[in-house]
C-alpha cells in the first residue's frame, strides 16, 4: 500500500522499472532512454512524487537548503533565533538547517563544508567566540556566509548585529532613573564578542556618568548566578541594581539571590539583556534590553541572498529597546 508521502520504490513499483531507473530518471536525466525517462515522470507526477531537497541539489548542483550554525540551542537565545530564522526561511524559499556546533571551532567548520558540498548558497553563523578564524571562508563559502550576533565588523564577511552600547546605556538610564547608583555588572558568557561589547559599554558609559564600576563574576568552576549571590551576601556596600549580560544570567541571579533571601526588586534590581519572551512570565517579569531577534533573522537571510547574488558585503547594526517590567523598581 502506498503511504501518503510516495517513495522512490512506490514510482518504480507504478511505473514498472527498477528503482535506479527512477533514481537515474531524476539524478541523470540523459542516462535514461526518452520514452521510459518521460514515462517515469509522468508515473511521479500522477503520484505526488517530490524529489528530496538533497537529491535534487546533488542533481542541478544548486540548493535551497540553509545552514544555520549556533554554538548551543540549550541557549534560549539561539532557540528564538532558530525559530525566527526558520519562519523567514520559508517565506523566502529557503529550508533551514540547523547546526548545533556546541562550542568546538572543528565542528563549525565540518558542518561548512558539508553544508558546502550540498550546494548551500550561502551560511548564517552565530560563531562560538570573538576568535572566529572566517570559517565561512575556510570552508568555501567565500562571501557567501553572514556572522550574526557576535559580528566581528570584518570587511570580508558581511554581518548582522546590535549595538550593544545603545542596549547598556538604555539599561544604564532606565536604573539612573529610578534612583540608582550602585550598579554593579555581571557578564554573560566570556570570550564572546557580544559579551566583551557590552562590558565595555558598562565600564565606560558608567564612569561618564560619575559611577564607580563593579564587576562581578563567578568563582573558576562555580555556578555564575549561586556565585555572584554569595558574593553580594557578604558584601559590606551591596549593589542596589545588577545588569546581566544577558536575560538567562538574570534568570540564574534571580533565583540564586532568591533562595539567600534577597528579594527582587525589593533589595535589589536586576535587569537582563536580550529580551526572550520567557522573561514576561518569569518571577518577576524581567526588565530588559530586547534585541529584534526576528529583524536580525530575516535581515541576515536578505543580507546573504543579495550578497550571494553579487551586491557588496554588506554591515547591519540593529537597534534594541528596553521592556520595562517588574524586576526593576525606584530606590526608597
Amino acid at each position: 500500500m502506498t503511504s501518503s508521502t510516495p517513495s522512490i520504490d512506490d514510482v518504480a513499483a507504478a511505473a514498472g522499472v527498477h528503482r535506479s531507473t527512477v533514481s537515474r530518471t531524476f539524478s541523470r536525466p540523459e542516462a535514461v532512454k526518452q520514452s521510459t525517462r518521460e514515462h517515469v515522470l509522468r508515473v511521479a507526477e500522477e503520484l505526488g512524487y517530490k524529489m528530496s531537497p538533497l537529491a535534487q541539489a546533488l542533481r542541478t548542483k544548486t540548493s535551497t537548503l540553509v545552514p544555520l550554525l549556533v554554538p548551543d540551542i540549550t541557549n534560549p537565545y539561539f532557540a528564538e533565533l532558530a525559530k525566527a530564522m526558520t519562519a523567514a526561511a520559508d517565506e523566502r524559499g529557503y529550508q533551514l538547517v540547523l547546526c548545533v556546533t556546541g562550542n568546538d571551532p572543528t565542528a563549525e567548520t565540518r558542518y561548512l563544508e558539508a553544508m558546502r558540498s550540498m550546494y548551500a548558497p550561502f551560511a548564517i553563523i552565530a560563531p562560538y567566540s570573538h576568535e572566529y578564524p572566517d570559517g565561512a571562508r575556510i570552508a568555501g563559502f567565500g562571501r557567501h556566509g553572514v556572522i550574526i550576533d557576535r559580528g566581528e565588523g570584518t570587511d570580508g564577511v558581511s554581518t548582522v548585529s546590535l549595538d550593544n552600547a545603545r542596549g547598556i546605556a538604555l539599561a544604564l538610564e532606565h536604573l539612573c532613573e529610578l534612583g540608582h547608583t550602585a550598579i554593579a555588572y555581571v557578564s554573560g558568557l566570556a570570550g564572546t564578542r557580544t559579551a566583551a561589547d557590552r562590558r565595555q559599554a558598562y565600564l565606560t558609559l558608567s564612569k561618564e556618568r560619575g559611577l564607580v564600576p563593579c564587576e562581578l563574576s563567578a568563582t573558576p568552576g562555580a555556578d555564575l548566578g549561586e556565585s555572584v549571590a554569595d558574593q553580594i551576601l557578604v558584601m559590606q556596600e551591596r549593589p542596589t541594581a545588577l545588569i546581566a549580560g544577558n536575560d538567562l544570567v538574570a534568570f540564574r541571579l534571580i533565583s540564586a539571590l532568591g533562595t539567600r533571601g534577597i528579594r527582587v526588586p525589593e533589595d535589589i534590581s536586576v535587569t537582563g539583556f536580550d529580551g526572550l519572551p520567557l522573561g514576561a512570565s518569569f518571577n518577576p517579569p524581567l526588565t530588559s534590553v530586547r534585541q529584534p531577534i526576528t529583524e536580525m533573522g530575516a535581515t541576515a537571510l536578505a543580507v546573504a541572498q543579495r550578497v550571494a547574488e553579487g551586491a557588496p558585503v554588506e554591515h547591519v547594526v540593529l537597534e534594541p529597546d528596553l521592556l520595562i517590567r517588574s524586576s526593576t523598581r525606584r530606590i526608597s
